[in-house]
């Protein structure tokens, strides 16, 4: 049972998804230089180091949050999105507001 406007929410995780996506392939466009020797000053060698493993930190975690968001789709495609995966009670909208590939309701999640 959909406890939410399913439109809207499709809507908007759709718009995140995106947003997402089109932040995890700028960090990949950003960490294609890696083919590009390092500057010769070690000080800006260390930053260089330091930007790429920053941008693989946003890569990885966009692609696990656009899997959250895939796997949120799919739950509204079936009727289970707001639906704790726990103990099937529903999901706070405003927890869901905040997160919105949320699985769990604030009890659960604890």
């Amino acid at each position: 049972m959909t406890l939410v406007p399913t439109e809207d929410v499709r809507k908007r995780l759709q718009r995140l998804r995106e947003e997402l996506k089109s932040r995890q392939g700028r960090a990949e466009r950003d960490l294609r230089h890696g083919t590009e020797p390092l500057v010769a000053d070690a000080p800006d060698q260390a930053i260089q180091l330091q930007n790429d493993e920053v941008l693989r930190e946003i890569d990885s975690a966009a692609v696990v949050e656009v899997a959250q968001i895939d796997a949120a789709l799919a739950r509204l495609e079936r009727g289970l999105y707001g639906v704790c995966s726990r103990c099937q009670g529903a999901i706070d909208p405003r927890r869901l507001a905040a997160v919105p590939y949320a699985v769990t309701c604030t009890d659960c999640a604890g």
